[in-house]
């Protein structure tokens, strides 16, 4: 063989061999398509700078374009190839996770900043734990306490929805909410029908602590109601990344999905961001602030002109009237809210792999009483969600009760934020965008999200914390929403002033500070403000382990004369199915 045909003959198989790298064609078709739909990405999120988008975009493809070429016409030995083919590799890899990064980052704005398309409203038949009535079926000349007065749509519906499945029964009409329970324990009424929004209600209370372990829902009815975006509008500001802003964040003390109804307003914290200056003032107010309730005129959120109430119970009616409420107690404007639940705190939490609270003297607990686990000393811990919800909550266990509790939501506020915004939160983002898109809604715009976000980016800025704690004098006055006494924390109105003049202060490029607190209460716990809880604790769970010794198996026929009582008896009643909607 001659040497040129010897010569063709290599060229033809190192052509051959070039043809033989189906890994490296892969790597390189899945390259250039992760890179477009890394681009795209970015285009449709619309959260960059778009210089940064252009930047970014070009860094990629002048990377994509050599290794293509060094892996197709330049590595010729297989050291060589591969070395680049990891590289591609990893590149791909990088493409795809940002293609996740950004899509998950989308899904969870649009969740986030658009507001439920309905709300529930969800009223209980509840009777006895012992009670021999199983199911609505089980009513048949059973009476029921009701409270038209007090909520008539509500237990209306409930009623209605009895005769439906013409139910025979009886009702009994009571004034209040402690009316109702007095029958209840009385064992004048049979069954209550009971909006669950008051559930959370008596729960508080120390004569109806045990009411969960000791009743049980039988039948359930579930109103949805259409949100509008009207319902809670925004004070927008001209332009977030450049104007101050206030924005409510409000605590609901529930779990599960912020939509199924609304409930009481358990921590109360306004933010006075000034995006000029770089700094953030937290107001937190105290649950049991005794307001006046400022309501809708109409509608299931309505309430009379001039009712007052601890601030907490203002949830009840809604988010909105949380915020005009403070509003009009402080004389202030809030430009936005969001709207948090116990369940978003833990899922927030434990998706960050916990927070980091370093507890100083005065703030420690013994045990945490939301959930009778072990507290936390004085020295640095890493929680999870459920310890840094407790540890928000926790209020028995100091000589200042709720003023304490209201530090310890702003510790845990400022943890959760510095996770954030550490380099621990790359591994988590997934976890994290998860738990975002279901852990709070709010009446921020996507479009002021976007801008505040690319905002960030651009600037950096090196945002500065301030804080502020309102405290009052406890004392015991009536509640509209419970329709009875309770105690509750007075309005100390010097301190009120002072937070007007800080959050204004802030909103002028100042310094929260340079208004000076001349209320004489401290800001931060005394060393013996921890008294702890544990005796405390033993007794409640003492009290809610009591039995109860009357027959709940005798039914007594009613009176007839009473005036807020009638009888309903339906023509033929409805054989039981178990496909109807209860809950047993």
């Amino acid at each position: 063989m001659s040497k040129k045909d010897v010569k063709l003959s290599q060229n033809v198989k190192k052509k051959k061999k070039k043809n033989k790298r189906p890994i490296s064609k892969f790597l390189t078709v899945f390259m250039f398509i992760a890179l477009g739909a890394f681009i795209f990405q970015m285009i449709r999120l619309d959260l960059l700078p778009f210089k940064l988008i252009i930047l970014i975009s070009l860094v990629f493809i002048l990377l994509a374009l050599i290794l293509t070429i060094l892996m197709r016409f330049k590595a010729k030995k297989f050291f060589s190839r591969f070395i680049l083919g990891i590289i591609s590799l990893c590149m791909c890899i990088g493409l795809a996770y940002g293609n996740y990064f950004l899509f998950k980052t989308k899904d969870t704005f649009d969740v986030v900043t658009s507001l439920a398309d309905s709300k529930a409203t969800t009223t209980s038949i509840v009777v006895k734990k012992a009670s021999s009535i199983k199911n609505e079926n089980n009513l048949k000349k059973k009476t029921i306490g009701t409270m038209l007065s007090v909520d008539k749509k509500a237990t209306q519906r409930m009623l209605d929805s009895l005769d439906k499945k013409k139910i025979s029964y009886k009702t009994k009409d009571y004034d209040s909410l402690d009316d109702l329970m007095t029958a209840f324990y009385d064992d004048k009424v049979d069954a209550i029908c009971l909006n669950e929004k008051y559930r959370d209600i008596l729960h508080e209370s120390e004569a109806y602590f045990s009411f969960q372990t000791d009743s049980k829902t039988i039948y359930q009815n579930v109103e949805y109601t259409k949100v509008d975006k009207t319902d809670n509008p925004s004070d927008s500001v001209r332009n977030i990344t450049k104007d101050a802003f206030t924005i409510l964040v409000s605590g609901n003390d529930s779990y599960g999905s912020l939509q199924d109804s609304n409930t009481r307003s358990d921590a109360n914290m306004l933010l006075t961001v000034n995006p000029k200056t770089g700094r953030i003032l937290m107001t937190s107010i105290p649950r049991d602030y005794y307001v006046d309730l400022v309501c809708d005129e109409t509608g299931d959120n309505a309430c009379p002109e001039g009712s007052k109430d601890k601030l907490t119970h203002s949830g009840l009616m809604g988010v909105k009237c949380t915020e005009r409420t403070i509003e009009k107690a402080l004389g202030i404007k809030i430009n936005y809210n969001i709207r948090i639940n116990f369940s978003s705190v833990v899922n927030l939490v434990d998706a960050l792999d916990g927070i980091d609270l370093d507890i100083q003297k005065g703030e420690e607990v013994d045990i945490l009483y939301a959930n009778g686990q072990p507290g936390l000393s004085v020295g640095q811990h890493h929680v999870d969600g459920e310890t840094a919800l407790a540890f928000a909550r926790e209020r028995h266990a100091y000589l200042d009760g709720d003023n304490q509790r209201v530090r310890n939501q702003q510790k845990v506020f400022k943890a959760i934020f510095k996770r954030i915004v550490s380099p621990k939160m790359i591994t988590n983002y997934g976890k994290f965008m998860d738990a975002l898109a279901v852990a709070f809604d709010t009446n921020l715009s996507n479009d002021e999200i976007s801008d505040f976000i690319k905002y960030e980016l651009n600037n950096m800025p090196d945002w500065k914390f301030e804080s502020y704690s309102l405290v009052g004098d406890s004392d015991s006055r009536f509640c509209y929403a419970s329709s009875s006494y309770a105690s509750v924390i007075v309005q100390n109105e010097e301190m009120n002033d002072i937070a007007k003049r800080k959050i204004q202060a802030i909103l002028d490029g100042k310094k929260a500070s340079s208004v000076k607190d001349t209320s004489g209460f401290s800001q931060k716990p005394s060393e013996d403000n921890s008294v702890g809880n544990a005796q405390e604790f033993a007794e409640m769970n003492n009290n809610s382990e009591e039995t109860y010794e009357e027959d709940y198996y005798t039914y007594e026929e009613p009176s007839y004369e009473e005036n807020n009582e009638y009888y309903y008896q339906p023509e033929e009643p409805a054989e039981y199915d178990s496909s109807d909607d209860y809950a047993g």
